[in-house]
C-alpha cells in the first residue's frame, strides 16, 4: 500500500468515527421524538374516538407550522459549523444572536396565526365536540411555539459545534415526561381536571417550555460551551447584514420542509375517494417509510455539519473525504434496512392490521417502498451537503420541482388512470419515486458542479467577506 493510500485510509476511518459520534445521538433523539407522537396518539385514543380525532385535526395545523420553524432554526447548524474552524467566537455569538432574534420574531407571528387557525372550522361542517378538542389543542401548542423555536435554535447551535448529545438527552427527557403528563392532563389525575385530547396539547406546551429553559441553562452553564464564548464583551450584537444572511438561508429551508410534508398530505386526499382499504394500506406503508426515514435524515444532518465545517477552512479535499464517507455509510445502511423491509414486508404489515385486503395491498406497497428508499436516502444525503454549503436557493427550487411539478402530477395521473388503468395507491407511490429521483438528479448535479468548479454558493461566499 502506498503512503498516499495509507493516509487516505486513515483519514476515512477517522472521518467515519467522527460521523458516527454525530449520527448515533441524532438517531436516538429522533426515535424519542417519534415515540412522543405515538404516545400522544395512543393515549388520546384511550380517551375516546372524538378525542383522538380532535387531536389529529389539531396536529394537521400544528405540524406544518412546527416543521417550518424547525427548518428555519436548523439553518443555525451550518452557520455555526462554518464559523467554528476559524475560532471566531465573536462572530459566532453575533450570528447566533441575530438568528435567535429572527427565529423568535417569526415564531411569535406563526404562533398567533396558529392560535387563530381554529376560525377556519366555522366554515367546515364538523362534529362540535371534535372541533372543541382541536381548538383547545391548538391554543396550548400555539402558546409554546416560541419556546419550541428557542429550543430548536439552541439545539442547532450545539449540533453546529459538533455536540449532538443534547439532542439525545433532551429527546429522552421529553419522551419520559410525555407519558405521565399525558396521563395527568388527559384523564385528570392528582387534582387536575380531565382535559381529554386537549391534555395532549397541555402536555406538549409544558414540555416545550420546560425543555427550552433547561437547554438554555445547560448551554449557559455547561463546561463544553464555555470554550466557545468570546473573550471580549460584545457591545452591539444586532447586525442587519448577519440577520439578512440568516433570513436568506433559513426561510427557503423552512418553506421547503413545509411544502414537502404538504405533498404527502395531498397524496392522502387524492386517495381518499378510493375507500378505506386503499387509504389504510397507503397509511401503513407511509408510516413504515416515515420511521425508516429517520436513518437517512439523521445522516443528512450529520453531513451538513461535516461539510459546513470543511467549508469553514475552504478545504475541498477534506470535504470530499467527508462526503464520500457519509455516502458509503448511507448506502450500507440502505442495503440493510431495505432488505429487512422487503423480506419481512408481510410481517411488518401484520403489526398494523388483520384485514386480509389491507394486509395484501400494504405488503405489495412495501415493495415499492423499498424502491422508494434508495432515492430517498440519496436525496437526504445530497440535501445535507447543500445545507452545509448554505445553498438554500437550490434546495427550495429542487423541493418545488420534485414534489409539486413531478411527484404529485405523476402520482395523480397514475392513481386515477389518466393515461393508463387506475393504479390507485400504487400510482401515488410511483409518483413519490419519480419525485425523489428528480430531487436526486437536481441535488447531485448541483453538488457535482460545486466540486468540479470549486465554486461557493452565493450565501457561503458572502460568509467569507
Amino acid at each position: 500500500m502506498s503512503i498516499l493510500k495509507f493516509l487516505q485510509s486513515v483519514a476515512y476511518k477517522k472521518e467515519l468515527r467522527c460521523q458516527l459520534r454525530l449520527f448515533i445521538p441524532f438517531l436516538l433523539g429522533q426515535l424519542c421524538a417519534t415515540g412522543m407522537g405515538t404516545v400522544d396518539t395512543v393515549m388520546a385514543g384511550l380517551a375516546g374516538t372524538t378525542e383522538i380525532s380532535g387531536v389529529a385535526i389539531g396536529c394537521s395545523f400544528y405540524w406544518p407550522a412546527y416543521l417550518f420553524l424547525a427548518g428555519m432554526a436548523y439553518a443555525v447548524t451550518p452557520t455555526v459549523s462554518h464559523i467554528l474552524p476559524s475560532k471566531n467566537f465573536s462572530l459566532m455569538e453575533k450570528s447566533l444572536f441575530n438568528a435567535f432574534l429572527f427565529c423568535t420574531i417569526v415564531g411569535v407571528l406563526v404562533a398567533v396565526l396558529l392560535a387563530l387557525s381554529h376560525l377556519i372550522f366555522a366554515y367546515v361542517p364538523s362534529d362540535e365536540k371534535m372541533i372543541e378538542v382541536a381548538t383547545g389543542y391548538l391554543y396550548f401548542v400555539s402558546l409554546s411555539l416560541p419556546a419550541t423555536v428557542i429550543y430548536n435554535v439552541l439545539r442547532s447551535y450545539a449540533e453546529g459545534l459538533g455536540y449532538t448529545k443534547p439532542t439525545m438527552y433532551f429527546g429522552i427527557l421529553m419522551l419520559v415526561l410525555d407519558i405521565p403528563l399525558n396521563y395527568i392532563f388527559i384523564f385528570g389525575k392528582f387534582g387536575m381536571p380531565a382535559m381529554g385530547g386537549v391534555g395532549c396539547g397541555a402536555t406538549s406546551c409544558f414540555i416545550n417550555i420546560l425543555c427550552a429553559i433547561l437547554l438554555y441553562v445547560y448551554i449557559k452553564k455547561g463546561k463544553f460551551f464555555k470554550y466557545f464564548k468570546p473573550k471580549e464583551h460584545l457591545t452591539s450584537r444586532f447586525d442587519y447584514k448577519l440577520l439578512k444572511q440568516f433570513a436568506k438561508l433559513s426561510l427557503p429551508i423552512g418553506i421547503s420542509r413545509t411544502i414537502e410534508v404538504a405533498c404527502f398530505s395531498v397524496a392522502a386526499v387524492i386517495l381518499s375517494p378510493f375507500g378505506p382499504t386503499v387509504v389504510a394500506a397507503h397509511s401503513i406503508t407511509l408510516n413504515v417509510s416515515g420511521l425508516i426515514f429517520m436513518i437517512p435524515m439523521c445522516l443528512g444532518m450529520t453531513i451538513t455539519i461535516r461539510s459546513a465545517f470543511c467549508m469553514g477552512t475552504k478545504n475541498w479535499a477534506k470535504a470530499y473525504i467527508s462526503i464520500k464517507t457519509a455516502l458509503t455509510l448511507n448506502l450500507s445502511l440502505f442495503i440493510i434496512y431495505a432488505s429487512l423491509v422487503f423480506i419481512f414486508r408481510r410481517d411488518i404489515s401484520s403489526l398494523y392490521t388483520n384485514d386480509p385486503l389491507v394486509l395484501a395491498m400494504a405488503s405489495n406497497l412495501m415493495i415499492l417502498n423499498c424502491i422508494y428508499m434508495l432515492p430517498d436516502s440519496l436525496q437526504c444525503f445530497f440535501l445535507g451537503v447543500l445545507q452545509g454549503f448554505k445553498d438554500s436557493k437550490v434546495i427550495f427550487i429542487g423541493t418545488v420541482v420534485s414534489y409539486w411539478i413531478v411527484g404529485i402530477p405523476v402520482g395523480f395521473a397514475l392513481a386515477w388512470g389518466l393515461f393508463t388503468s387506475k393504479l390507485e395507491a400504487y400510482g401515488i407511490w410511483i409518483g413519490f419515486i419519480f419525485a425523489l429521483l428528480s430531487a436526486c438528479i437536481i441535488y447531485s448535479t448541483r453538488v457535482r458542479h460545486l466540486f468540479k468548479h470549486k465554486k461557493f454558493p452565493k450565501l457561503l461566499a458572502q460568509s467569507y467577506l
